[in-house]
C-alpha cells in the first residue's frame, strides 16, 4: 500500500507540474552537420552536440529501428552512457523525463540512449536491435563516451530484451538493470553455456552487477536470481535497503574480479513490487549508488570489474591551462601525508592516457593514484588533444609538449614537489607523448617509461641527445599490437637498438636478462653498470595499462633524479655516457 500511495502521489505531482507531456525536442541526426558541429576546437573538453537526437539503425532485413541519444549540457569529454529500453506503451521522451533519467543525466553528466520497441511492441527475440544499440554506443562517432562505463536498463515489456542481452553480452557492460522480468523465458539462460571471450570460461561465469525487478517473485525471477548470484559468485546471505529487498554480494571483502583495486563490486539486487522503480528518486539511486560505482576496465580477455570513484571524490585538483588558444585540462593527485604537510618535496609523475582516453578516467583505469598514495608522490593526469579539428576523440603528438611544459611549470610552482624527481609515463598513444618528452626535452624529467607503444626517433623533431635519459619500454606479451609474430612485435628490437645506440651499448657484456615470474625482459647498462634502458614484457597482459604496471614502472622511475645542470643520477651516483 505504501508503494501504491507514493506512486499515486508522484503521478499527481507530475500531472500538476505539466510533465506528463514530453517537453524535450527530438532533433534528427540527419539534420546535423557533425563534421563541424561535434567539437569546439578551442574547447575540446566539452561538446557542441547537446540535446536529444534521433538516430536510425538498419537491421539485417533492411528495416530501420530508431534510438534517441541525449547529451546534457553538463557533458564533459569521455563520460559514461546508459542505454534505457522504454516500455512499448510509453512515449519515449515523456518516459525519459518522468522517470528522472533526464534529470539524472543532467546532474551526472552522462549520455543516455533510449531504445524503443518496433512495430508490434517488444518481441521475444530483440538480440539484433539491442546489439545494434550497443554498436551505436561503442562507435562513438559523434560523441566520445567512456566505453568502460556502458550500462543497460530495461522497463516493463522491454526488461526481457535487456535481460536476454545481458546473458549473452555481459562482458561488454559494467552493469545492468531489468524491471519487469516476471515472465522471462528461462530457456534463454541456456545461452550462458556458450564460451565467453576467455577460452574455457562460459558466459554464465562472467560477473556483472545486475538489478532484477519484478512485480512478484515468480519461478522465472527465482531462476534469474540464482543465475546472476552464480555469475557474480555471491553468497546466499542478503541484506536490504530502501530500494532493494535483497542485496547479494561476494562473500569476501575482495571480489575475484577486482582484487587489484581493493574493493568488491560483484553484486545482485532484487526489488519485488514495481510501483517505485520508475520514479526520479529510484532512478537517481540506481545511477549514483549502483551503476556508476562500477566500470569494466581493460585487463584481459574479460575486462575486470573495478569500483569507481570520480576524481573529485578522490580529492584531486582539476586544473586548466590555455595553450596556443586551446583549453587543456589535467588532474593532480596529492597523497594525504603530503596534503597534511607531514611530507614535503616529493617526486611527481606525469601520466598520459591512451588514445580516446582522458585524465578524468585514467586514474580509475590504472590505479596510479593508489600507487602515488602508497609511495608518497604527486601524480598528474593529463588529457590529450583532439586528433583533428572536429574529431570527438583524443590523441597525443609532439605538438602537445608545450602543454606538458605549462603543466609542469604550474605543478612545480604550486605543489610541494622535487624538481629533480619529475617523471613521465604514458600508455599506447600516451607513449607517443612519452617519447616526445623524453627525446625533445629530457632536461625536464629524470626518467620516462613508454607503455604499450613505440615511436621511432625519425618521428620526433628537435631531439636532444646531449644528456642521459633513462628509459623503460613496458609491453604486454598478449598485446594485440605486439604479440609475437604480430605487426609491431619486430619493431621493439629496433626501438631498443635506437636507445642503446644513444649510449654506445653494443656489447652483450652490457645486457642482462631477468624474469621475476610476472615480468621479464632485458636491462641495458652503461660502463658503470647502471641501468639506462629497460625492455620489459608483462606475462598475460593485453593492450592496457593495469594497476600492477604502476608498481613496476614506479620501481624503475624512482631510481633516477636530474640535477639543475642536467646531470642524470642513479641513486645519487652521476651517470656517465659510454
Amino acid at each position: 500500500m505504501k508503494k501504491f500511495v507514493s506512486a499515486f502521489l508522484a503521478l499527481i505531482m507530475l500531472l500538476s507540474c505539466g510533465m506528463a507531456i514530453a517537453e524535450t525536442e527530438v532533433i534528427p541526426m540527419s539534420s546535423v552537420d557533425t563534421k563541424t558541429f561535434t567539437v569546439d576546437p578551442t574547447d575540446p573538453l566539452t561538446s557542441q552536440y547537446f540535446g536529444l537526437y534521433s538516430n536510425d539503425l538498419t537491421m539485417a532485413d533492411g528495416t530501420v529501428r530508431q534510438v534517441y541519444q541525449y547529451v546534457p549540457t553538463s557533458w564533459m569529454y569521455r563520460q559514461p552512457e546508459v542505454a534505457v529500453a522504454v516500455p512499448s506503451d510509453a512515449d519515449p521522451v515523456a518516459f525519459f523525463e518522468s522517470t528522472g533519467w533526464k534529470e539524472a543525466s543532467d546532474n551526472g553528466a552522462f549520455a543516455v540512449v533510449l531504445m524503443m520497441a518496433g512495430e508490434g511492441g517488444w518481441q521475444a527475440d530483440e538480440s539484433e536491435y539491442t546489439m545494434a544499440a550497443f554498436n551505436f554506443m561503442d562507435a562513438r562517432t559523434n560523441l566520445q563516451t567512456q566505453d568502460s562505463a556502458f550500462y543497460m536498463v530495461g522497463y516493463g515489456d522491454a526488461a526481457n530484451a535487456v535481460m536476454a542481452h545481458a546473458v549473452v553480452n555481459s562482458e561488454l557492460f559494467a552493469g545492468f538493470a531489468a524491471f519487469g522480468v516476471d515472465n522471462f523465458d528461462v530457456t534463454v539462460l541456456e545461452l550462458g553455456a556458450e564460451e565467453s571471450e576467455k577460452e574455457g570460461t562460459p558466459k554464465s561465469a562472467v560477473a556483472v552487477p545486475m538489478w532484477i525487478g519484478a512485480e512478484e517473485k515468480t519461478a522465472s525471477v527465482e531462476a534469474l536470481i540464482e543465475y546472476w548470484k552464480n555469475a557474480n559468485e555471491c553468497s546466499d546471505d542478503y541484506v536490504s535497503n530502501s530500494y532493494a529487498d535483497e542485496i547479494y554480494s561476494y562473500p569476501e571483502y575482495l571480489a575475484k574480479t577486482n582484487e587489484i583495486t581493493y574493493a568488491h563490486v560483484s553484486k545482485v539486487y532484487v526489488t519485488i513490487g514495481e510501483e517505485d522503480v520508475q520514479t526520479p528518486a529510484f532512478t537517481a539511486n540506481l545511477w549514483s549508488n549502483f551503476l556508476r560505482r562500477v566500470r569494466r576496465q581493460d585487463s584481459g580477455a574479460i575486462n575486470a570489474l573495478r569500483y569507481f570513484a570520480d576524481n573529485n571524490e578522490m580529492g584531486m585538483d582539476h586544473q586548466y591551462t590555455v595553450v596556443d588558444g586551446v583549453t587543456r585540462e589535467y588532474f593532480v593527485y596529492v597523497p594525504e601525508e603530503v596534503k597534511a604537510g607531514e611530507i614535503t618535496n616529493v617526486p611527481v609523475v606525469f601520466v598520459a592516457h591512451g588514445g580516446g582516453g582522458s585524465g578524468e578516467e585514467f586514474p580509475a583505469r590504472t590505479g596510479w593514484n593508489k600507487t602515488a598514495e602508497e609511495f608518497n608522490f604527486v601524480c598528474v593526469f593529463l588529457t590529450g588533444s583532439t586528433g583533428g579539428k572536429y574529431k570527438a576523440s583524443s590523441t597525443w603528438s609532439g605538438a602537445d609538449v608545450p602543454f606538458f611544459k605549462a603543466a609542469r611549470e604550474f605543478v612545480l610552482a604550486n605543489y610541494s614537489v622535487d624538481a629533480s624527481r619529475v617523471y613521465f609515463t604514458g600508455h599506447s598513444q600516451g607513449s607517443v607523448m612519452t617519447y616526445n618528452v623524453a627525446l625533445q626535452c629530457p632536461e625536464l624529467i629524470a626518467a620516462a617509461c613508454g607503455n604499450d607503444g613505440i615511436v621511432y626517433r625519425a618521428k620526433v623533431e628537435n631531439i636532444n641527445d646531449s644528456i642521459v635519459m633513462p628509459f623503460m619500454l613496458n609491453i604486454g606479451e598478449m598485446d594485440k599490437h605486439f604479440i609475437e609474430g604480430g605487426g609491431n612485435y619486430g619493431q621493439v628490437p629496433d626501438i631498443v637498438a635506437e636507445w642503446a645506440a644513444r649510449y654506445g651499448i653494443d656489447s652483450t657484456a652490457h645486457v642482462f636478462n631477468y624474469d621475476d615470474g610476472q615480468n621479464y625482459g632485458t636491462d641495458y647498462v652503461n660502463a658503470q653498470g647502471i641501468v639506462v634502458i629497460r625492455e620489459q614484457w608483462n606475462k598475460d597482459k593485453i593492450h592496457a595499462m593495469i594497476p600492477n604496471d604502476t608498481y613496476t614502472v614506479w620501481n624503475f622511475l624512482c631510481n633516477y633524479s636530474r640535477g639543475v645542470d642536467g646531470t642524470s643520477y642513479y641513486k645519487g651516483v652521476a651517470i656517465e655516457m659510454n
